[in-house]
């Protein structure tokens, strides 16, 4: 084939990886592109990478194959560079876009939170109606060891380092969980949060027949309030991960599946330093007999008022600047 005939046969698939470059050298970024744009974008990639070693082949250095090197080039660097890594990108992702991310997701977050209260409210009510049925979410010898004891009695032989660190691994290990069973289409995301309702509900009702409701919120909000926070936030990501293979929309499931699923990683990942700061409380503050229940629950407070504005004031700055891929109800639509 004459070159002539090549680029008259072939300059159409080139202009339109040119004009897809230049949107995305006005944005910077591949994620710009929408699906469509994306799809065309990778298969003109491939066709033009053919031309350029057809060209080469038949033709030598010429012109033409000067202009296929620098546009594949220029395209190449778009699809494989990867970005590097840099602290004020994880700053900005744990300071800024990660509580823009929670925001943005609220919904499954709240759908998780949902099934973690309907396991504790109704482990409470049914161990409030019959301390026989607090077995059924609770080991008879834990159950029994509550009852008879004083609850009051100061806690002893409490190493605060091994502990924070065995706290730390067991609620690391609960958020993975959930976020891993979003693949059982969600169910065992549900399962796994309405279990740890159960484990909270009941042990609430034990304290409330032992007239130590104070005491028992002392040992629970001060960590809590972030802990369950974080593993709300890991079980929204798991129900997202469900969503994607239950109503991937637009796309098919394994594109939804992916999409959905960087979305839910992000969110998975943004909680590990919540999950670092609730093991410390955990392991040195809650089981701290030199503070009182009322110092306990004033601190709790204080860490509702860290998380509000946490999630909040970067909500407030940023919003409006940040990517609409960050939202699972956009991508859903």
């Amino acid at each position: 084939m004459k070159e002539d005939t090549f680029i008259k046969q072939n300059s159409e698939t080139w202009n339109k990886l040119e004009l897809l470059l230049k949107k995305l050298q006005s944005g910077g970024k591949i994620e710009k592109l929408n699906k469509n744009e994306l799809d065309d974008f990778i298969n003109i990639y491939n066709l033009a990478c053919g031309h350029l070693s057809y060209c080469r082949t038949y033709y030598g250095n010429t012109s033409t194959t000067e202009y296929l090197n620098k546009l594949v080039s220029s395209a190449h660097s778009y699809i494989y560079t990867a970005k590097k890594f840099s602290f004020k990108d994880l700053f900005n992702f744990l300071l800024i876009d990660f509580p823009v991310l929670v925001n943005n997701n609220i919904k499954p977050i709240m759908i998780a939170t949902g099934f973690f209260m309907l396991g504790t409210v109704l482990s409470f009510v049914l161990t409030l109606i019959s301390l026989d049925n607090a077995v059924a979410f609770l080991p008879g010898n834990l159950v029994e060891d509550i009852m008879e004891r004083d609850v009051n009695e100061p806690l002893r032989s409490w190493d605060a380092a091994i502990h924070s660190n065995y706290i730390l691994t067991n609620n690391i290990r609960v958020g993975i969980l959930v976020f891993v069973m979003g693949i059982t289409l969600g169910i065992g995301t549900a399962i796994v949060l309405v279990y740890n309702g159960y484990l909270v509900g009941c042990l609430a009702a034990l304290y409330f027949l032992k007239d130590a409701n104070l005491l028992f919120w002392s040992l629970i909000l001060p960590h809590g309030i972030i802990e369950l926070f974080v593993i709300f936030i890991c079980g929204g990501a798991g129900l997202i991960i469900g969503n994607s293979l239950i109503n991937p929309g637009e796309y098919s499931r394994k594109d939804a599946f992916i999409k959905k699923g960087k979305i839910a990683l992000k969110l998975t990942v943004g909680t590990i330093p919540l999950f670092i700061i609730a093991g410390f409380i955990e392991g040195y503050i809650t089981p701290a007999n030199s503070l009182s229940p009322i110092s306990k629950m004033a601190f709790a407070l204080m860490t509702l008022a860290f998380i509000i504005l946490y999630i909040t004031i970067p909500n407030v700055k940023y919003k409006s600047k940040h990517m609409e891929n960050l939202s699972f109800d956009k991508i859903k639509n």
